[in-house]
């Protein structure tokens, strides 16, 4: 396969460029922390920016409202917003439910929701776990009750990532407990607005809040807000849990690239000892051997939207590609640490730190993204079942 840019890619990127040299990042104002996942902060500005220039929906068909533009050039844009640190934390979210809205989303939902997303005027967090549902989705406790034309949910979710800035959720729940194990849920859109929402912020060892818990009570959703079939929005839900281990990791490549390049200048001007710190052999071949994994990763992601351009099935692709984003994250946050010395423990904030404390919010925030999204461990057992054909449980012995 050949990942190199198309000229038509290429002329993007140099038009993204552009538009980040016109619209600095820095400039932006934020309604949500940089959790570390590499999409940067949530600030909705940002977002209607590049609703403005048409990105947001530019792969839609044409039918919808977009431009019918080839798939990779979202991919493209990842990687320069990635590369520059910009603020596009909602931007993978929004394009995942648009593209299960256009799939199977009502007219309604289709009326109201593509042109906003397509603005960067909706963004969305997901209201998957539970306290005791996380790893087992389908333990979930939520419930929705049919009344009339509206659905009467409660429940309670936890780690839903952006709820207190985001103006939706995607609230999976329980609709039937008469069909098998793995039917009987359905997926709802709901405003953030809606009465008897209660969305609490969860702090994080930075001290940031980035997740939060929802807990809904008697929230009363009209029936055209549900995404999909009902009782079939565990399908929905395993698709989009797919998509957001692929868009939601894919941009981890170019921004470890950045914190890399950060730490690679800081070797080459920083001396001990009366010798810059590149000068020592294990820090170069630290430093380049992480160059390499980085490179190994931004290809794992690329076979794997190769696949997802061509239609071919994806089966353990993502996962792979999802456990190597994250624990890649974490080397590189570490080595960043040791390369700093006892400098690179401050935070931001910190007169003394370097790198702006940057090293030391990516390790604490590196802590939890191997559970996130899906544990390191499970999807392990995704590559083992369906990447290799192993039995899903090991023989007792």
């Amino acid at each position: 396969m050949d990942f190199g840019r198309s000229p038509d890619e290429e002329a993007f990127a140099d038009e993204v460029r552009r538009f980040l040299a016109e619209h600095p990042p820095e400039r932006f104002p934020l309604d949500g922390v940089d959790a570390g996942y590499g999409s940067g902060a949530h600030s909705h500005a940002f977002m209607r920016a590049l609703g403005e220039r048409g990105w947001l929906a530019m792969c839609w068909p044409e039918a919808f409202g977009g431009q019918a533009r080839p798939m990779f050039l979202k991919l493209v844009l990842l990687e320069e917003l990635a590369l520059a640190g910009a603020p596009f934390g909602p931007l993978a979210g929004s394009w995942q439910t648009a593209d299960a809205i256009i799939a199977y989303g009502t007219e309604r939902l289709r009326r109201e929701l593509l042109p906003a997303i397509a603005r960067g005027e909706a963004t969305f967090w997901q209201g998957y776990s539970e306290p005791d549902a996380g790893s087992d989705l389908l333990a979930l406790t939520t419930e929705a009750k049919r009344d009339g034309e509206h659905w009467i949910i409660r429940g309670h979710k936890i780690w839903s990532s952006h709820a207190g800035v985001s103006t939706h959720g995607l609230v999976f729940t329980r609709t039937s407990r008469e069909a098998r194990r793995s039917r009987g849920f359905s997926m709802f859109v709901v405003p953030s607005t809606t009465p008897g929402m209660d969305i609490r912020p969860i702090r994080s060892l930075t001290g940031d809040i980035y997740h939060y818990e929802v807990f809904l009570d008697e929230v009363r959703v009209p029936a055209d807000l549900m995404l999909g079939p009902e009782g079939e929005g565990f399908v929905a839900l395993l698709n989009g849990l797919d998509s957001d281990r692929f868009w939601g990791r894919f941009y981890k490549a170019p921004a470890l690239l950045r914190v890399l390049r950060r730490l690679v200048d800081y070797a080459n001007t920083t001396v001990v000892a009366g010798a810059p710190l590149a000068r020592d052999p294990v820090v170069r071949r630290r430093l380049a051997a992480m160059a390499a994994e980085i490179a190994a990763l931004r290809l794992l992601f690329y076979r794997a939207a190769c696949l997802l351009r061509d239609g071919a099935p994806i089966t353990y692709e993502t996962a792979v590609a999802k456990v190597y984003a994250d624990e890649t994250g974490q080397k590189l946050a570490r080595l960043g640490l040791e390369l700093l010395g006892p400098w690179g423990v401050l935070r931001r904030g910190s007169r003394a730190a370097r790198l702006d404390g940057d090293i030391a919010h990516a390790y604490l925030t590196s802590l939890g993204h191997t559970i996130a999204g899906g544990t390191a461990e499970v999807l392990r057992t995704t590559v083992a079942v369906r990447g290799l054909g192993l039995p899903a449980e090991p023989k007792a012995r």
